[in-house]
């Protein structure tokens, strides 16, 4: 059955992709953006600011689903973006919604006693962006929601070609350090469409 999903983030190298894989999923697509148009014209536009919190509640209340892809692009600013918008969008939603957070894999598990973001050797410049990913989960995990976190690795462009691997709570074992844009995409369009996790993570990386 089709789904009305929208898109946070939709302007950014996953959310385009995600916006892409929705659609040939079958799904209807609206897109939350500062601009007035979106490149592809079968998706349905609401133009607004992250920082206008009443209109993105509002904006969402006639979903099935709300996907948020943001993320703060400047390494070196460490305002949460990932966090600020997804707790206010898990506060905001109803029960029969399903929240997707895309975020990044050093929230999964390592081992049984160790998360990815805590291992030894991570890099300096992402401090900020692995700080945003665990305000977002530790604030947004404990709520009783339909909520989903999207934690690929390192996301390059490319399109969606099925060749990736995924695990629950774990980071998948891969010789690949990297993930396209259109596989993390297809994913979550197919979470969309087959509903298997809730409240839980899923580690996302190409195969090699």
């Amino acid at each position: 059955m089709s789904k009305k999903v929208i898109v946070f983030g939709a302007t950014g190298l996953m959310g385009k992709q995600i916006v892409k894989e929705n659609l040939k999923a079958g799904n209807e697509v609206t897109v939350y953006i500062r601009q007035t148009q979106f490149p592809d014209e079968n998706v349905k536009i609401i133009t607004g600011e992250l920082i206008d919190e009443a209109k993105i509640v509002t904006a969402i209340k006639n979903f099935d689903v709300i996907v948020s892809a943001v993320g703060n692009r400047n390494y070196e600013d460490p305002t949460m973006i990932v966090a600020s918008l997804g707790i206010l969008l898990a506060e905001a939603i109803s029960s029969n919604q399903r929240l997707i957070l895309v975020a990044g894999s050093g929230l999964t598990l390592f081992d049984a006693k160790t998360l990815r973001r805590n291992l030894a050797g991570q890099p300096e410049f992402l401090k900020n962006q692995r700080a945003d990913h665990w305000e977002a989960y530790t604030q947004i995990a404990p709520l009783d929601i339909n909520c989903l976190f999207i934690c690929p690795t390192m996301v390059v462009d490319g399109d969606a070609n099925g060749n990736y691997l995924f695990e629950e709570n774990y980071f998948p074992k891969s010789e690949a350090r990297q993930i396209f844009a259109g596989n993390v995409g297809h994913f979550i369009a197919n979470e969309i469409v087959e509903n298997k996790f809730n409240k839980t993570r899923i580690g996302l990386v190409n195969i090699c």
